[in-house]
């Protein structure tokens, strides 16, 4: 197993909380990183932004798969009606 295997491993196991903050950490330390374009700033800024709402409790996080599921249901809810 390679040391980013064995990272991400640990990563995982960690709360949901501690993985946003950490997700936070990593793309502020891309900071010094030059971007090819506006919109990769923006991305990060929108990201940090919804961390930061997530830490204070303003948003709630959803496991990912349901939310696919959800989206997946809305898809075949508008093929259904058209």
């Amino acid at each position: 197993m390679s040391e980013i295997d064995q990272i991400r491993d640990t990563v995982l196991k960690l709360s949901t909380a501690e993985r946003a903050a950490l997700a936070r950490d990593l793309l502020v330390s891309l900071d010094d990183v030059e971007t090819d374009s506006d919109s990769d700033q923006q991305w990060a800024d929108e990201i940090l932004a919804r961390s930061d709402a997530y830490q204070r409790g303003e948003l709630t996080a959803r496991d990912w798969r349901e939310s696919v599921d959800r989206v997946r249901q809305a898809l075949q809810s508008m093929e259904q009606n058209s």
